[in-house]
């Protein structure tokens, strides 16, 4: 059978891959240590750990590989790549730490693309549902919103005129795995009960 990428693409959860029901079973007890700790470092201390997040993407290819072969660790590769890209985008905004990029590494390597993808959108809902409040009741809202006018006054002043002086842009960052943790939860949750990584349109 030639190589295809898109076998990988339309290959959703663990099982599809090829990853046996005792390599899921370990996969999702990795996730769930995972995500609570990361959630309760990040709220407690405003850190995701390297020595919680670089471990678990490792043992995610491992898992994946021992499980599912070549065909696992390429797939768990993928969803480590594809993990970091959508994280990244905030990061360099300065809207997420370099914590945050490596949680959703360790969980896309654990998990593959699609749970990540869809769980990080569940995520920034729930970012927006108990985040958003919480920032305000702290006054702190309109300084993140400050910093989003700021970042892109800054693109346009480094592309029309680069000796100009740049805007001052104060990062200001937030519990980001807290929200990202409880969407993780429900993308997982929901594919046990589905048997697939599964969206809000069921």
């Amino acid at each position: 059978m030639p190589f295809s990428f898109s076998h990988y693409f339309s290959s959703h959860t663990s099982a599809q891959i090829g990853i046996s029901s005792t390599g899921v079973l370990l996969l999702n007890a990795a996730l769930v240590f995972l995500l609570l700790i990361c959630a309760y470092s990040d709220a407690r201390y405003s850190k995701i750990w390297n020595k919680v997040t670089f471990p678990t993407m490792a043992l995610g290819l491992i898992l994946n590989f021992a499980f599912g072969g070549v065909t696992g660790l390429i797939w768990s590769l993928i969803g480590w790549a594809v993990g970091m890209g959508i994280q990244w985008i905030p990061f360099m905004l300065g809207f997420a730490k370099a914590g945050d990029v490596k949680l959703l590494a360790a969980v896309g390597a654990l998990k593959g693309w699609a749970f990540c993808v869809f769980g990080f959108l569940y995520g920034a809902i729930a970012f927006a549902i108990l985040i958003l409040p919480w920032l305000a009741s702290r006054g702190e809202l309109g300084a993140v919103g400050q910093n989003i006018k700021n970042y892109f006054h800054l693109a346009v002043v480094t592309v029309a005129a680069p000796d100009a002086p740049t805007p001052v842009v104060t990062k200001r960052f937030v519990p980001w795995a807290v929200g990202l943790s409880v969407g993780f939860f429900i993308a997982l949750g929901l594919e046990l009960y589905f048997q697939r990584v599964t969206w809000i349109a069921f």
